[in-house]
């Protein structure tokens, strides 16, 4: 069985008596969440352990505050897992600063601090709990209508004018056992590459950003406050033609695998990526911070459980340079988007090579080229050019 968890995002209707109560429990919950980060950053090993925090903490953030308890330990909690990844961060070699909360950053609730209905919900907050009801959309309706989900966690934002609760809901569904792989290969000219030869083009995507950024860059110089929420609306839109993009190509790739009967879909971890590229040419570092690879696979993970498919991740190293023919692994293989194997002449586009590597290397969710798959992989020689 797998696990599909999904987030559902809905407008709050708040009554205008209440809407003051929840703007000060965004400003209190945020204080709170900053005293914890404070107090975890004293020592010189930063406290990273909630029960530890938890006792620097709980008793005088119910003097300093009026939140109740379930708040405070979310504040905490939220505190706690910021300073972690700090930690974790810089284990891996990699830049952390302190935290900072805003006055009205996202409010963590869990099922005793908010309470989760089909059409309305009411949450902890001063004053009292506050009820509200959902303005809602076909995407919300049919995913709070469906009675497999069941509520995990819930998000409060506030944008400025409106408050959304981001709704976190999970369902198992059952994993098909059909022993048949499809590698999908993730680029900048080709966003996508499966094995079975189909390729998803990633033109319009990296053209529409690049023209986002360019324009970015010229009212970023005027540096006024016109010129700053222009970016804000520039940066809504251009989010928002990325997911349509994004989404629509996960489809896609989710439907090829159902054509073929796949029961895994194999990608590579390119986790850090960014980083490892950072001593290359800035051209090449601009191209990469364009790359959208982490939501097209977010996108890919949670459509294939949807349909039964288990998603699995291999190591990237030398999927690019190994030829899926023959197994020799040489740089100078790849040239551009064209590989010739030295060794045996096998001749392919690199991408499609690559792809075919990424089936390979998936064998019970282990990621070496000593581990070769017994499961058969969905390849097609035969290449068909998606637009």
């Amino acid at each position: 069985m797998g696990e599909v968890i999904k987030t559902c995002r809905v407008k709050l209707n708040i009554l205008r008596e209440r809407r003051q109560d929840v703007l000060e429990t965004f400003k209190q919950y945020n204080f709170a969440a900053s005293f914890c980060v404070d107090k975890a950053w004293e020592p010189k090993k930063k406290i990273t352990d909630r029960l530890e925090l938890h006792k620097l903490t709980y008793y005088p953030l119910r003097e300093k505050t009026d939140l109740v308890a379930g708040l405070i330990i979310s504040a905490r909690n939220k505190a706690c897992d910021a300073v972690r990844l700090c930690v974790v961060n810089w284990s891996r070699k990699r830049k952390a600063s302190k935290p900072v909360f805003g006055s009205f950053s996202a409010i963590r609730f869990d099922k005793n601090t908010v309470t989760v209905k089909n059409r309305e919900c009411t949450f902890s907050a001063l004053g009292g709990r506050v009820k509200a009801k959902y303005v809602l959309g076909d995407y919300q309706k049919k995913i709070l209508d469906d009675p497999d989900y069941e509520f995990r966690t819930g998000t409060l934002t506030f944008n400025g004018k409106d408050f959304f609760l981001n709704i976190s809901v999970v369902k198992s569904v059952p994993i098909k056992e059909t022993g048949t792989i499809m590698g999908v290969d993730l680029g900048i000219n080709n966003i996508a590459v499966t094995s079975t030869g189909r390729f998803f083009k990633a033109g319009i995507l990296n053209d529409k950003r690049r023209q986002y950024a360019e324009r970015r860059s010229k009212i970023q110089r005027k540096g006024t406050r016109s010129a700053h929420l222009l970016l804000k609306r520039m940066s809504k839109r251009e989010n928002s033609f990325s997911r349509w993009v994004l989404h629509n190509i996960s489809r896609r790739i989710i439907e090829e695998a159902k054509r073929v009967g796949a029961s895994v879909i194999a990608m590579e971890n390119l986790k850090g990526i960014r980083e490892r590229t950072k001593k290359r040419g800035k051209s090449h570092r601009h191209r990469i911070s364009l790359w959208a690879f982490f939501r097209l696979q977010r996108f890919i993970q949670y459509k294939a459980l949807e349909e039964g498919i288990n998603v699995q991740f291999v190591d990237p190293k030398y999927t690019s340079q190994r030829c899926s023919k023959c197994g020799s692994v040489c740089q100078s293989n790849r040239n551009g988007s064209v590989y010739h194997c030295r060794a045996c002449g096998y001749q392919v586009h690199a991408d499609y090579n690559a792809s075919k590597n990424i089936t390979y290397l998936v064998r019970e969710g282990k990621s070496s080229f000593l581990d070769w798959a017994v499961c058969k992989p969905a390849l097609n020689q035969e290449l068909v050019m998606v637009h």
